[in-house]
Parts: C-alpha cells; sequence; structure tokens
C-alpha cells in the first residue's frame, strides 16, 4: 500500500468517526430509543397515563306516585241508634247523614250515573223500596206493599229496578220504573226466585231460584224467558254480573263453606276461582273485570286474578273482614267493613302495599259500604 492509499484509508476512517460521533450525539440530545434499558431517559419516565372517563351516574328511576284516593262511600251505619244511610270521602272526612226517618235502612245500591241511591227501609217490620238522590236530597217511595219488596238492582239506563217481591206468597222477580210505576212481575213459580241482578249491558236479569229443588243460578228476560245456567247439587247463591256483562261470579256452598265460581252468560265455562272453600263472602268484581275479591274472615281479603289464577291475599292484626269489600273506581283501593275491637267499623286498604286504613271509629255498626265515582 503506497503512502496515497494510506492518507485515503485515513480520511474514510475519520468521517466515519465523526459521524458516528454526531449520532451518538444526538441520541442523547433526543432521548434514548431502547425501552427498558439501564439508561432510559428521564422523558420516558416522566409520561403519565391519561385518567380513565368517569363512569356516568345512573339515578334510579324515581317510583310512579300512587293517586289519591277519588269519589265517594255510601254505607249503612246505626251509630245514631237505628240503622240510616250515610256518606263519606274516601278518607272518612266529609261525612254526611242521608236518611233520618225514623226506619231502619239497608241494601244501598247506587245508579249508573252516580245520581241516585235505591235502598231498602223497614217500617213497622214491612220492607220497602225508596230511591234517594244525592243532589236534591229528595226521597221517592217505589213499593207500597203490605209484602216484603227487598233486593233493588239498576237497569244499565237506570231509568227501572228489578227486585224480589214476596206479595204473591213466596218470592218473584218484579220489575218497576224508578217513580213506582208499571210495577210488572217477569217470574211465576211457587218454588221462589230472589236475588235478581241486572245485567250492566242489556236486559237479562241473573237470579236465584228453587224451582229444580236446589238453588240455582237462573237468567231471565223482561218477557219472562228462562235460561237456566247452573244447576249443581251443592247450593247456588249471590249472582254478580262482570263489568262487560259476559260472565257472572257466584257462590256454591256447602254449609257456612263456599266455593266461588264464574260462568258465561250462555252457560258456558263453569270453573270455581277458589282452590279450597272457605267463609267467603259474596264475589266483587274489580272495574276492569281482571279479578274477583271476596273477604274471609279468617284470613283477610282474597284477591283472584282471573289472567293467571293465582291469589293475593290482604290483611292486618286484628282486622277481621266481614261482608263484601267494594272496589275503588280505579281498582287500586277496596273499602271494606271489618270486625276490629268489639265493633264494626269501616277500612280502605291499598292493595299495592297491603296498607289498611281506619275510616270509621263509632264503636257501633258501620258496613254495607259501595265506593262509586262521583
Amino acid at each position: 500500500m503506497n503512502s496515497r492509499t494510506k492518507k485515503l484509508k485515513l480520511i474514510t476512517i475519520s468521517i466515519f468517526l465523526l459521524i458516528f460521533a454526531v449520532a451518538v450525539s444526538a441520541c442523547g440530545a433526543e432521548g434514548n430509543f431502547l425501552a427498558g434499558g439501564a439508561g432510559a431517559s428521564n422523558a420516558e419516565e416522566e409520561i403519565t397515563a391519561t385518567p380513565a372517563a368517569e363512569e356516568p351516574i345512573v339515578e334510579p328511576p324515581t317510583p310512579t306516585p300512587i293517586p289519591e284516593p277519588f269519589g265517594r262511600i255510601i254505607f249503612v251505619s246505626n251509630r245514631e241508634g237505628q240503622k240510616n244511610l250515610f256518606i263519606t270521602a274516601p278518607n272518612g272526612t266529609d261525612l254526611n247523614r242521608l236518611t233520618a226517618n225514623g226506619s231502619e235502612d239497608s241494601t244501598p245500591r247506587i245508579s249508573p250515573d252516580g245520581t241516585k241511591i235505591a235502598f231498602v227501609s223497614t217500617v213497622n217490620n214491612n220492607m220497602d223500596i225508596y230511591i234517594l238522590d244525592l243532589g236534591s236530597g229528595a226521597i221517592t217511595r217505589v213499593t207500597d206493599t203490605p209484602e216484603k219488596d227487598s233486593s233493588p238492582s239498576w237497569s244499565p239506563d237506570g231509568t227501572r229496578l228489578a227486585f224480589e217481591s214476596f206479595r204473591d206468597g213466596n218470592f218473584e222477580i218484579y220489575i218497576t220504573n224508578i217513580d213506582g210505576s208499571n210495577q210488572i212481575r217477569i217470574t211465576n213459580d211457587s218454588s221462589g226466585d230472589s236475588s235478581p241482578v241486572w245485567s250492566p249491558v242489556g236486559n237479562e236479569i241473573a237470579f236465584v231460584s228453587n224451582r229444580y229443588g236446589n238453588a240455582d243460578i237462573l237468567l231471565t228476560s223482561l218477557n219472562g224467558s228462562i235460561s237456566t245456567l247452573t244447576t249443581n247439587v251443592a247450593p247456588d247463591s249471590a249472582p254478580t254480573w262482570s263489568p262487560n256483562g259476559s260472565r257472572i261470579a257466584f257462590q256454591t256452598h256447602d254449609g257456612e263453606l263456599s266455593h266461588l265460581c264464574i260462568i258465561g252468560r250462555d252457560g258456558l265455562g263453569q270453573n270455581c276461582i277458589t282452590s279450597a272453600m272457605a267463609k267467603y263472602s259474596p264475589p266483587a268484581w274489580s272495574p276492569d273485570g281482571n279479578w274477583i275479591a271476596a273477604s274471609a274472615p279468617d284470613s283477610g281479603i282474597h284477591l283472584f286474578s282471573l289472567a293467571d289464577n293465582s291469589m293475593t291475599q290482604l290483611s292486618a292484626p286484628g282486622i277481621e273482614p266481614l261482608g263484601i269489600p267494594s272496589w275503588s273506581p280505579d281498582g287500586l283501593r277496596l273499602v271494606l267493613q271489618a270486625q276490629t275491637g268489639g265493633s264494626t267499623e269501616l277500612f280502605m286498604t291499598l292493595i299495592q302495599t297491603n296498607e289498611f286504613t281506619q275510616l270509621t271509629f263509632t264503636n257501633s255498626y258501620n258496613g254495607e259500604p259501595h265506593w262509586f265515582n262521583n
């Protein structure tokens, strides 16, 4: 190798070393690019994680408030020595006495439009039917016979009543205009027909008859044509129409015990909704026709769902329900008479919470409540 070649080689090595030095210097200035090395730069150590986004706060849904009760309640009380009709707001306030005629009044029945009450008044041991106008307070006597007239039931249009009468020597079913005119007998059987209940949608009347040797549920039109709904071995009673007039609930008995059953107005589809007999009151349909309520003194109020055949029990210590419970117009509550502390008082129960509220405090009899929207 000559001197010129050696000189070129030295120049090349010098240039390479210069380039390498510049590169190393740049790495020191910009940072070490080898992750995890012992010589990691402070720039890497100063890197901080981005904070995670905060989870949104989900507020629990606001419970739907339960509407306040509305309407009015008619009931019977002997707080002043004899049974008369009273009216109250659902919370027990705004109480007014409706009848005070020296008689014993019972069996209040509210007209379809909520403006009148048909009831039975007993004078000198004789029962007759009267109508009270809630607006004016005027009372009209509908029947006037020396025999018993009772169990009034309103026609759907509120212009007539069906009732039972003993004026023929046995109970028969009659209809009348509400002013007492045009009283017509529509059944005629020596065995006796009673407990008429007018369909809420038409001119048919369900009633109880013994004409087949046992109490059964029958149906009559206004022209007197009869169809038989039940022919059970056990006696049947207390027919009650569903709100749409398609079915009839009733009791079938074994002594003091009964089942609650349903049958179509065409006599088909009879079935009992109770699994065991009990001391049930007559059945009461809910306003929407989906439930039936009945009181059972030993175990409270029983609510039967017609949708899934379930049963809900409403009860409270020291409260023994008696008689037929009455639904609130919105179907959220019931009003009932109950034995408590030696007297019969009115209670309201909120179905959703099983909460019982006492409405009367008289140490006397308060019963036969009917809740209506007016």
